[in-house]
């Protein structure tokens, strides 16, 4: 069978709003239905490099005491939770992904978070992943193999992702070898609807994305561009200079230790190389390049590497600006002025 014509993954996007739920109860339902299932998601984890944790049964949605809610909650034969799994899709990431979700876990044993993605996305959300535990827990580090990653998060914690047909893969594989035709077809309907929504390059709209609301915090987030240049301006961080824009992009000009970088609001690369909508472009003048690449490497060796290269616009050096989340407007701002002030304090200054 095509994997795309799956009867799940049609009706799923023809019936349900949120595919990841119906991919969650999906995944939840065949994991009750076999031990050796079960011991194949570890042997999975094992396989990642990840201490498999001790898991005895799977539940899905439970709210746990820190008020995180998993997917999929695994438990030891203590009732502990020791192995989180979220099924993602396109949704974002909650307030609770991934520290929330980290924090929950015990920490006196082996533990897991294992985030399960669409290939296309898996790299830019790992990115994120780190951004937002490297503020979360300042022990974080981080390995990554060819296709997927981990982040050990403490003694005993661990953060991983995978994409979906990996990790169902190896579910099947065990379901054959057990000669459980059943469950293979079932991972089969779940893969087709995690292929479809994988390759889908238009998913169906939804009223929500209609909103007034998406409107304004589109124009909000070209105020921000300009807000947050004005303020980098008078706190003498940078120069300014002229703004433009294309194809709903939104650039200011900002001079900065006598470089001239174009400061982003920048969709195209929020949907392809890291979930923000705000970059800093190095200059046209590419002889500046080499230069500015070395005075900028620390940034290359953070976890994940804040420095990236926009294929579709002449492998240009961009670097992705993180806005703060949940604080004020102000906080906002200052969050990403503080940022291009860390990148001018890195950069030798050019004679005026």
């Amino acid at each position: 069978m095509n994997p795309h014509d799956s009867l799940l993954g049609h009706l799923a996007s023809r019936l349900s709003a949120h595919p990841e739920n119906v991919a969650t109860e999906a995944l939840a339902f065949i994991l009750r239905q076999n031990e050796y299932l079960r011991q194949a998601v570890l042997r999975f984890l094992e396989g990642l490099g990840v201490p498999p944790p001790q898991v005895v049964s799977f539940s899905a949605q439970q709210s746990e005491e820190n008020a995180a809610r998993p997917d999929l909650r695994g438990a030891d034969k203590s009732g502990a939770p020791v192995l989180f799994i979220e099924a993602k899709f396109w949704a974002g990431l909650t307030d609770h992904q991934p520290v929330s979700c980290l924090r929950a876990l015990p920490s006196d044993r082996p533990t897991t978070l294992l985030f399960i993605v669409p290939e296309a996305r898996r790299q830019m959300l790992w990115r994120e992943l780190l951004v937002r535990c490297k503020e979360g827990f300042q022990e974080a580090a981080a390995f990554e193999s060819e296709r997927q990653s981990v982040a050990q998060v403490g003694p005993n914690r661990f953060l991983a992702i995978s994409a979906w047909k990996p990790f169902l893969e190896s579910l099947q594989s065990a379901a054959l070898s057990q000669g459980d035709r059943v469950s293979s077809e079932n991972l089969n309907q779940l893969l087709g609807l995690c292929t479809r929504e994988d390759t889908t390059a238009f998913l169906p709209l939804r009223q929500e994305e209609l909103s007034a609301g998406i409107g304004q915090r589109i124009f909000q987030f070209g105020a921000l561009v300009d807000e947050v240049c004005e303020s980098a301006v008078e706190q003498k961080i940078c120069v300014r200079g002229p703004s433009g824009g294309s194809k709903l992009s939104y650039y200011r000009t900002v001079r900065i230790a006598g470089h001239d970088f174009y400061f982003y609001l920048s969709p195209w690369r929020w949907h392809t190389l890291a979930e923000t909508p705000f970059w800093l472009e190095f200059p046209s003048d590419r002889n500046s390049w080499d230069d500015l690449l070395q005075a900028l490497h620390p940034l290359s060796l953070q976890p994940p590497p804040m420095i990236l290269r926009d294929p579709s616009w002449r492998d240009t050096p961009v670097i992705p600006l993180h806005p703060k989340l949940g604080v004020e407007h102000h906080e906002v701002i200052q969050g990403m002025v503080d940022r291009l002030r860390n990148i001018r304090d890195l950069i030798p200054a050019s004679p005026p």
